[in-house]
């Protein structure tokens, strides 16, 4: 309904034909019975000067840009290339002009403006070269259109883009060939202006209704597209033991051997043993599929959870880990160098998204903040690239990456699953791609972070934002910068009740140290060992980000000075990610010399993104998960994932 609603928009704004009512207001003729008979601004610069063939140029550019921003506020990129698509309909076909129109060019260039940006700098210097070669704007209009597939191509456009412009470029092109054969032969145009031939209107007619079902349709096809998603189970003991939780399914490992249950462990180098209930040993080379099969040895499929879209219907169970069930199935790789065995869970990506999303901001959190977190955990897993490249798996389980812990927390919280298959395929894009770095964290404390701030990573989409209403004032709270100590003090000691996250875990902290506890907990910093009576006189923060958090400190001691650069760092040397909450703190010291360091912070994780209790925040204040994502993510669109980042 959204797409077809950006497309009546866009064809409505498409109609308008300015050079028929340019030609009315200045010269007080229909410019399409006159010249080349065509309501264009080439038409008009021929008969009423070249300005006002300008000005009917920009406003025909201006309506593909305007159709193009409305339809992509109505229905994202799909809707965008529909409203793009329908406005040039309406420019050659007006319904407010008889349905006489011109040659949509300067229309098309504006929607490709903002739905294939990439490609329009490079399109519109092959025009102008063409024309200057030529002196034809039809001939000119006819190559440039029919190479923009090409140009998208080299431009590295998304498929959906590149499609988009090779439909609507034919259009274009079919539309100006009878001018353009014209000019080549040395003739005027024949009017009336559109096509001379009614098979060429015909043709033009159904390349522009197939651009608008080019523009619906990623929104069905992907839908059904399956990204798989190599896990390694970090941190989890050998050997394994895998199982299932149903009578009415089996084991089957390496393609053959079929059983209840069955421990796994690292036998020679680049093999794996595979030990049955009765006992008996079988080794396979390394690596080793195990998935959960139906008696009949058919696939288990769909159907063991209200709303599963995918995975298997009976997850295979982690024995020994409690309450540990795991959707898809298990590949085991003994590493040759090690002998150690990666224990790695290959399941579809919307899968995967429910094994996050319960865990990073936790199954009780509301509906829409939900389907906010699955949306961001979405979009990391695709840009999780050249993580583990050295590895045999795509994404770890822990925070290195994303928390996952399989399905057990979607089984019970009905709510995870529907939240992640309402959401199924939608990302967070930028500039037409899945957007690179969608970073979140628990909580920001009032104000989050810039990306570029922190860690040198400069994207327009990750940028200090206030935790509070939306508001212009509250997304410019968030870049104001802490000028001094005194002023961050400040901000710490009076918590604002408005930010949506107060009142949350680690929203404001203190943690105090004696002055034998920093020195302990510093050992590795300040060479403990080396020097066992040193004591810590005082820890300063040297540099800090807008947003207050701490990137270089300075920790003097009896015997000198040490520096430690990194926000991650800092908070790893004072005493761990749990204790430091967060790099926005201030540091008292009591006594001389001092006998305790008090430090006292606000939020908790790096500040980056999306804060999650804020996204809870604006949950329970009414706010739909678009809106909060638009929020913390400026700029961003949420659209249809087409195909994995690189592929």
């Amino acid at each position: 309904m959204r797409l077809l609603v950006a497309a009546v928009v866009g064809y409505c704004i498409g109609s308008v034909s300015s050079a028929v009512l340019v030609g009315r207001a200045v010269g007080g003729i229909d410019v399409r019975r006159y010249g080349s008979g065509t309501a264009g601004g080439a038409n008009v610069g021929r008969l009423l000067g070249v300005r006002y063939g300008a000005l009917v140029a920009c406003c025909d550019v201006a309506k593909g840009m305007a159709a193009a921003v409305i339809g992509r506020a109505i229905g994202g990129a799909s809707g965008q290339m529909a409203s793009g698509a329908a406005a040039v309909i309406g420019h050659i076909l007006p319904v407010w002009f008889g349905f006489a129109g011109g040659k949509a060019i300067a229309t098309f260039f504006g929607s490709c403006v903002l739905a294939a940006p990439a490609a329009v700098l490079p399109a519109g210097a092959l025009w102008l070269a063409l024309y200057l070669v030529s002196r034809s704007v039809a001939q000119a209009s006819a190559i440039a259109s029919a190479c923009l597939p090409l140009i998208g191509w080299v431009c590295g456009l998304p498929w959906r883009q590149i499609l988009y412009l090779a439909v609507m470029g034919a259009a274009i092109c079919l539309r100006h060939i009878p001018d353009a054969r014209a000019a080549g032969q040395g003739k005027r145009p024949r009017r009336p202006g559109g096509p001379t031939r009614p098979q060429a209107r015909g043709l033009m007619v159904i390349a522009v209704g197939v651009g608008l079902c080019l523009a619906t349709l990623p929104a069905v096809a992907d839908s059904g597209e399956s990204i798989r998603v190599r896990v390694g189970l970090v941190g989890l003991a050998v050997p394994v033991a895998l199982g299932s939780n149903s009578s009415q399914a089996r084991l089957r490992v390496a393609g053959s051997l079929e059983m209840p249950v069955a421990l796994f462990q690292p036998d020679e180098v680049g093999q794996i043993a595979c030990v049955a209930p009765d006992g008996t040993r079988t080794c396979f080379e390394s690596p080793v599929a195990v998935e959960m099969v139906a008696l009949d040895s058919s696939p288990a499929r769909d159907g063991s959870s209200p709303g599963s879209s995918s995975g298997s219907a009976m997850p295979l169970i982690w024995v020994g880990q409690p309450g540990d069930a795991y959707r898809g199935q298990f590949e085991l790789v003994c590493a040759a160098e090690s002998g150690e065995m990666h224990v790695i869970n290959i399941l579809d990506l919307e899968d995967y998204v429910a094994g996050v999303v319960p865990y990073e901001i936790g199954a009780g959190a509301p509906f829409e903040a939900l389907r906010a977190q699955a949306v961001v955990a979405r979009t990391e897993a695709v840009a999780l690239g050249g993580r583990h490249d050295d590895e045999p798996f795509d994404a770890c389980s822990s925070t290195h990456c994303q928390v996952y812990r399989g399905a057990a927390a979607e089984l019970d919280r009905p709510d995870v699953r529907r939240a992640v298959d309402s959401t199924r395929g939608e990302a967070l894009f930028w500039s037409g791609k899945p957007a690179p770095g969608a970073k979140y964290h628990a909580c920001c404390g009032g104000m989050t972070e810039s990306a570029g701030a922190l860690w040198r990573f400069d994207v327009p989409y990750m940028v200090g934002v206030g935790c509070g209403v939306p508001t212009p004032e509250s997304a410019s709270r968030g870049a104001a910068a802490i000028r001094d100590e005194e002023a961050l003090r400040a901000a710490i000691e009076t918590p604002n009740p408005g930010d949506f996250c107060y009142g949350s875990n680690g929203y404001r902290w203190k943690v105090e140290y004696t002055a034998g506890q920093l020195a302990a907990v510093l050992a590795p910093v300040i060479g403990r060992p080396e020097h066992p009576e040193s004591r810590v006189i005082r820890v300063a923060v040297v540099e800090r980000t807008p947003r207050g958090s701490a990137v270089r400190v300075k920790v003097t001691t009896t015997e000198g000075e040490y520096e430690i650069a990194g926000e991650y760092a800092i908070r790893s040397a004072l005493g761990g990610m749990v204790t430091i909450k967060s790099g926005v703190f201030v540091v008292d010291a009591e006594g001389d010399p001092p006998s305790t360091f008090v430090f006292s912070g606000a939020g908790y994780g790096h500040g980056v993104g999306m804060c999650q209790y804020g996204a809870r925040g604006m949950a329970r204040a009414g706010y739909n998960y678009r809106a909060i994502l638009e929020h913390y993510y400026p700029g961003t669109t949420v659209e249809q994932i087409l195909r994995p980042v690189g592929n």
